[in-house]
């Protein structure tokens, strides 16, 4: 590339929507996840990315946690700013509560996570994968039930 030569542009933006909290763990099939009881009396389930061809060292991501029972996602939060670390060729996030808004109506209910990544040049990929979030056993004070 010549000086003043404009940088080459990044390619597709994709990204592999994962679990884990400390590390990243492909989420295959529809597994349990673990709720965890956050430390302002919500619970999440943790929530990782693994992004090629971010060309970036942020992105934007909104994430849904809709119950496929019904359907009805949760109201939409304002979309978060990620700070991705670089590894290996592709930027990786670890950790990210995703939090469910009344969580004893997941328990135990096949659950889509989707997810949508926007880059600061305005490409989007959008991935889903389905969890079935339950309580951690011998860990958390049980659930209120569903409060329908």
């Amino acid at each position: 590339m010549a000086c003043g030569d404009p940088p080459p542009a990044p390619g597709e933006l994709s990204f592999e929507l994962g679990t884990g909290e400390t590390g990243y763990e492909p989420i295959v099939g529809e597994p349990e996840l673990e709720l965890v009881a956050g430390p302002q009396g919500g619970h999440h389930v943790w929530v990782s990315l693994r992004v090629q061809n971010l060309g970036a060292e942020h992105v934007l991501m909104d994430l849904d946690a809709v119950p496929l029972t019904t359907g009805e996602p949760a109201p939409r939060r304002m979309p978060v700013r990620l700070f991705m670390t670089a590894e290996e060729g592709e930027h990786v996030y670890v950790g990210w509560p995703a939090q469910l808004d009344d969580p004893g109506c997941f328990v135990g209910v096949r659950t889509s996570l989707q997810v949508t990544l926007t880059t600061p040049d305005g490409r989007m990929a959008t991935q889903e994968r389905v969890v079935i979030p339950v309580e951690r056993e011998g860990g958390d004070p049980l659930l209120e039930p569903c409060a329908d």
